[in-house]
């Protein structure tokens, strides 16, 4: 069976353009969002941040003849870094990770209005060409079984006039 590739195709792309209109917009926001707040006075490309990163130690010491664990915390300071340099790696892996999974899913859901198409064209065409007693059969959770109902409504009406 052959699916309706260009019909599937057109559908993913439309989701995926979707998706890249709603990242850009998004983008877009957080630009304006800068701008601004660079024209507010806050230059916030040139504050720097600095994160903490605590680590945790552990000894073993005998004490009085008995192994004792000592814990101890150590705080060590990060190289500072802007809010754009810590925040925007987050943002492109996020946008990337959304577009490749919307992608996917379009190509899934898509999946179930292509077959549908082509069973729906394909049985139109033999009835076209002179097959009688034919129904569309779609699976449980295909789209467009209503349309396909109609269809074989209509063969049925058809077979009962010849």
């Amino acid at each position: 069976m052959m699916l309706d590739a260009g019909m599937q195709y057109r559908m993913v792309r439309r989701l995926v353009l979707t998706v890249v209109i709603s990242v850009g917009l998004f983008s877009a926001g957080f630009a304006v969002y800068y701008w601004a707040s660079y024209m507010l006075g806050d230059n916030l490309f040139r504050e720097y941040i600095v994160v903490y990163k605590q680590i945790k130690t552990v000894r073993e010491i005998t004490v009085d003849g008995k192994l004792e664990q000592q814990r101890s915390y150590e705080t060590l300071a990060q190289p500072p870094t802007t809010r754009l340099q810590l925040i925007l790696p987050i943002i492109l892996l996020n946008n990337l990770f959304i577009m490749i999974a919307l992608a996917a899913m379009g190509f899934w859901y898509s999946h179930k209005f292509a077959g549908p198409v082509y069973r729906i064209r394909s049985v139109i065409y033999r009835a076209l060409a002179g097959e009688r007693d034919m129904r569309i059969t779609l699976r449980d959770k295909d789209e467009l079984s209503d349309l396909a109902e109609a269809v074989n409504a209509l063969l049925s009406r058809l077979d009962q006039l010849e």
